[in-house]
């Protein structure tokens, strides 16, 4: 509590010059973004923050300088969008899709101190997706990946052939000694070229696919019941992944 007073605290210090404005913020209402696609929404504190879905879009205006959920729901499944209003009125916002369905990716990590994890590794966890479904072999490395970033608040677009990091959920960046920030988020990529190197030589896999990586230090295994996956593709991308 302390922890995220002071953070509060250091942000609005941050924008005190920067006289508060509405902004308006966009988002796709799409299987890609949300999981789902959402016929309505519940907006947690609607003094943050309005929102109403228009066809295919979805629109925040920010109201007051806070943070709020939104649970979107296509009638059945639900998706959960964190919004953050910083004081200068501007709007960040991080989507907890609906993973039903979703082509899921296990990045694991484990933690060294209580608000700190290591051994988050994008590539390997994406090699080894791509070694269980017989597009590349064990001894071939990642040379380039080049994906289109649906969540890049999580992980922003490729950038010269690589992963990139993106923000906390405040909107500050996330440098590589905050990884940690990372643990416990997933990120859905729409993948267009990746390329490896296949005894020295380079190879393309021009194959489009839409995969979402789920970062996390949980062992999905037969007895347990997640409470917010569907279990049975968390199980079956499990055994794909190790």
């Amino acid at each position: 509590m302390l922890k995220q007073l002071l953070e509060d605290r250091i942000v609005t210090l941050r924008y005190i010059e920067t006289p508060f404005q509405q902004h308006v913020y966009k988002m796709q209402n799409c299987v890609e973004v949300l999981g789902i696609e959402a016929k309505s929404l519940q907006i947690e504190n609607d003094q943050i923050a309005a929102g109403y879905i228009v066809d295919q879009s979805i629109f925040f205006k920010s109201l007051r300088f806070g943070q709020t959920n939104i649970i979107f729901t296509d009638g059945v499944n639900k998706a959960i969008v964190q919004l953050f209003v910083r004081p200068s009125g501007e709007i960040i916002a991080e989507v907890k899709p609906y993973l039903g369905n979703a082509e899921i990716v296990l990045v694991y990590y484990r933690t060294i101190l209580e608000d700190t994890a290591i051994a988050i590794d994008l590539k390997g966890a994406f090699k080894h997706y791509l070694v269980a479904h017989q597009l590349m072999n064990v001894e071939d490395s990642i040379v380039e990946v080049h994906y289109e970033s649906m969540h890049p608040n999580v992980l922003k677009d490729s950038y010269a052939g690589n992963f990139v990091l993106g923000c906390h959920s405040n909107g500050r960046e996330i440098t590589n000694a905050e990884e940690y920030a990372l643990a416990n988020r997933s990120a859905t990529l729409k993948f267009s070229k990746i390329v490896i190197q296949q005894q020295g030589v380079k190879k393309i896999i021009a194959l489009k696919m839409l995969l979402t990586f789920l970062i996390t230090n949980h062992v999905f295994v037969s007895n347990e019941e997640p409470d917010c996956f569907n279990e049975e593709v968390l199980k079956q991308n499990h055994l794909k992944s190790v």
